[in-house]
């Protein structure tokens, strides 16, 4: 029997004879189609690599002025149907795309464990990954308690933060996720706090052959799960609190909806299975069927990112986990840099001038 299968069975034994319609579950919607993916071609591979090393990207903001010129460069050299298929992803039914095969810097620098190495020593990666989310057309930016100077984070396992439930963490299971679920998400408006990423990318350095990155679409899970879950969901019956990716924590949300269906269309979610509680027991029921259903294997897509490889999903429709791992602390440990990326510069509260791509979060 699956844990959702499980989880409906002791619902219902819970709920009692008067609820029994409310648990019935939807047929489980299969997702063997792969996820789309765009292979970088060994010339293109080539070319972009020497083109990127005329750009001497030394820091974030050094390269997200150049951006603009990354981006031109990257569609010059990528066949036309790969240029398209950047462009069009923004506003398609997809909620995930893996680029395969970008350059990476020839001598990357060990595993970071501690401190975080320079941007500077990460040139040509740093390039290429600025450059996809320029043809993209969306804006990288970090986050304040997250990240001082830079749009980069690196995500690697850290000492004596092996138990933390972050990018930082290693030992522990790393739930099904939307990042940063205490910012407004994109049917919301911004006043003090800056707009939850539209989108997360994620890029291989070292790969972990057992580790693989796990996703998942959110409307994939509510259709295998019963009406009634998706309709408390929509209720302002949960707190959401700051991730343990901040260095200030506390609850900021209180009695909101997880998910939102706005009258415009589409489909957002906050749902943090680390960092949400529920108010009632209607609500719990209902948090619980859909953290059953998000692991459920005909909804997981799971993705192993080799260097240079790159995973860019919609992060407010998808969910997104990774197992648990020992580290060998040898210095080729699994490592990859994640950017977020807002399509609305003007949804951003940056905490200085000198910084304007970190928001206030």
């Amino acid at each position: 029997m699956s844990t959702l299968d499980e989880t409906l069975r002791k619902a219902t034994a819970l709920a009692g004879e008067a609820t029994h319609e409310w648990l019935v579950p939807k047929a489980p919607l299969s997702t063997e189609l792969p996820l789309v993916e765009l292979q970088i071609s060994y010339e293109e591979k080539r070319k972009l690599h020497a083109e990127l090393k005329h750009f001497a990207i030394g820091d974030s903001a050094c390269g997200l002025r150049q951006m603009p010129a990354l981006g031109r460069c990257l569609e010059q050299l990528l066949a036309p149907e790969k240029s398209r298929l950047l462009r069009d992803f923004q506003h398609c039914d997809e909620v995930a795309l893996v680029i395969r095969g970008l350059p990476v810097d020839a001598q990357l620098p060990a595993t970071p464990y501690g401190g975080d190495p320079d941007i500077a020593e990460l040139p040509v990666v740093a390039g290429a990954i600025l450059a996809v989310l320029a043809v993209l057309g969306t804006c990288p930016v970090g986050y304040q308690g997250e990240s001082e100077d830079s749009v980069f984070r690196h995500v690697s396992p850290r000492q004596q933060r092996e138990t933390e439930k972050s990018s930082y963490g290693s030992l522990l299971d790393l739930g099904m996720h939307v990042d940063n679920p205490h910012l407004p998400l994109s049917c919301e408006a911004v006043q003090q706090l800056s707009a939850c990423p539209e989108y997360l990318s994620l890029t291989g350095l070292r790969c972990e052959l057992t580790v693989p990155t796990r996703i998942v679409a959110i409307a994939d899970v509510l259709n295998m799960l019963p009406d009634f879950v998706e309709q408390e969901l929509l209720r302002p019956s949960f707190s959401v609190r700051r991730p343990d990716s901040f260095d200030h924590q506390g609850k900021v949300l209180e009695h909101v909806p997880l998910l939102y269906r706005p009258s415009s269309g589409g489909l957002h979610c906050r749902y943090n299975m680390a960092s949400v509680s529920a108010h009632c027991e209607h609500s719990r029921l209902a948090l619980q069927l859909f953290a059953a259903a998000a692991s459920h294997p005909d909804v997981v897509r799971s993705v192993l990112l080799q260097p240079g490889d790159m995973l860019i999903f919609k992060n407010q429709q998808t969910l997104h986990a990774r197992d648990g791992f020992a580290p060998r602390y040898d210095g080729l440990d699994r490592w990859m840099l994640r950017v977020f990326g807002v399509n609305d510069r003007k949804r951003l509260l940056p905490i200085s001038t000198t910084h304007p791509f970190i928001a206030r979060a």
